[in-house]
C-alpha cells in the first residue's frame, strides 16, 4: 500500500476517496472525526495505519494495554478462509477482510492514525475467529496462504518495533560509559570550566552530570579532560517511555528527528531524555504528568504534537 505525499492517507484511501466511494476517507474527514493527533486515544475495535521503516498495513485492535495492542491485520478485499472474517459498511465504503488468525501482540508506537472503528459484536466475532484451530488452514487455498504468508512478514517486521522503545542513542553520538562522577568532590571552578568548553549553560552542565541523557562523544571528551571521568547515564522512567509510544506523539517524535537528523527510534530516545531532564529541573522527585511535560517541552521548542510529519 503506498502513501500519499503528505504522508497522511494511504494512497488507496485516497483514491476511494476521490473516487467518492468513501468521501469519509479523505484526510480532512478523518480529523474531522478522530480530532487533532494528540487527542487519539487507541482502543479496541479501532480500525489503525500501521507503519514501520518501510511497511505499512491496517491492523484491527481487540485489546489495548499500556505501551502495546493486540491486533488483526485488515486488508481493503474480499478473502473468505476458514480465519478470516468479511466485513461490510465500514467506512473504507467497500469490503474489507479481517485476518483473524493472525491475532498478535505489538508494540504502540507502530500505530501511525486511526481511519475507522467497528462495533463491538465484530470484534467480538473476531476474537472467536482466530480461535480455529491452525490445523483446519492445511485445506486453505494457495492464493490465501500466499496473501497470509506476506501479512506475516509484515507483522514480523512491526514486532521489531519492541526493541526499538528502550532507550538508545545513534552510533554516531553514543559515548562509552565511564566509572562516573563523585559529586561531592566536584569543584565550582572545574563546573564552571566543563560548562564553557561545553558552551551550554550550568544548569544543563548539571543535567549531563546527572545522567538525564546520553553524552555525544565530544561532550564525554570534555568531561573526561575537565572531571577526569564520564557521568553514568540511567534510563528515562519506564513511565515517560511507554507514553512517548503512543500515536499522539508520533508526529512530534518525527518533528524532532529531522531537526536533529536522527532515526525515528533515536529521536524518541532523545525526547524522553530531555523531557525528564525538564521535569526533573521543575518538579524536584514529585512525579510529573507526562503528557503535559512533554506539551510543555513542545511549547518550549516551539513544535506542535498535532502537525502531521
Amino acid at each position: 500500500m503506498m502513501f500519499s505525499k503528505s504522508g497522511v492517507v494511504p494512497e488507496v484511501l485516497l483514491r476511494l476517496a476521490e473516487s467518492a466511494a468513501a468521501p469519509q476517507m479523505s484526510a480532512a474527514a478523518l480529523k474531522r472525526r478522530f480530532g487533532p493527533r494528540s487527542a487519539w486515544v487507541p482502543a479496541s475495535g479501532q480500525i489503525w495505519r500501521a507503519v514501520h521503516e518501510d511497511r505499512t498495513a491496517l491492523l484491527l485492535l481487540v485489546a489495548v494495554e499500556a505501551g502495546a495492542v493486540t491486533a488483526m491485520p485488515v486488508t481493503v478485499d474480499r478473502i473468505e478462509s476458514i480465519d478470516t472474517l468479511v466485513l461490510e459498511g465500514t467506512t473504507f465504503g467497500v469490503l474489507v477482510t479481517v485476518w483473524a488468525g493472525l491475532r498478535c501482540g505489538l508494540p504502540m508506537s507502530v500505530l501511525d492514525r486511526p481511519v475507522d472503528d467497528v462495533a463491538a459484536d465484530l470484534v467480538g466475532q473476531a476474537q472467536r475467529v482466530a480461535a480455529v484451530d491452525a490445523d483446519a488452514l492445511s485445506g486453505v487455498a494457495t492464493a490465501v496462504l500466499e496473501v497470509r504468508a506476506e501479512l506475516e512478514d509484515d507483522l514480523a517486521v512491526f514486532a521489531e518495533a519492541r526493541a526499538e522503545d528502550a532507550p538508545q542513542v545513534s552510533g554516531a553520538g553514543r559515548a562509552e560509559a565511564g566509572p562516573g562522577i563523585d559529586f561531592n568532590a566536584l569543584d565550582p571552578a572545574a563546573l564552571d570550566e566543563a560548562a564553557t568548553r561545553l558552551n551550554v549553560p550550568l544548569a544543563e552542565t548539571l543535567d549531563l552530570l546527572d545522567g538525564k541523557r546520553p553524552l555525544t562523544s565530544a561532550e564525554a571528551e570534555v568531561f573526561r579532560a575537565v572531571l577526569g571521568a564520564t557521568p553514568v547515564v540511567a534510563p528515562p522512567p519506564a513511565g515517560l517511555l511507554v507514553e512517548l509510544t503512543y500515536p499522539r506523539w508520533r508526529g512530534l517524535v518525527r518533528e524532532h528527528g529531522r531537526h536533529r537528523g536522527l532515526t525515528e527510534a533515536n529521536a524518541r530516545s532523545m525526547l524522553a531524555y530531555e523531557v525528564y531532564a525538564m521535569a526533573a529541573r521543575q518538579t524536584g522527585e514529585r512525579g510529573p504528568s507526562w503528557p503535559q511535560r512533554i506539551r510543555l517541552w513542545a511549547e518550549t521548542h516551539q513544535l506542535d504534537p498535532d502537525e502531521e510529519a
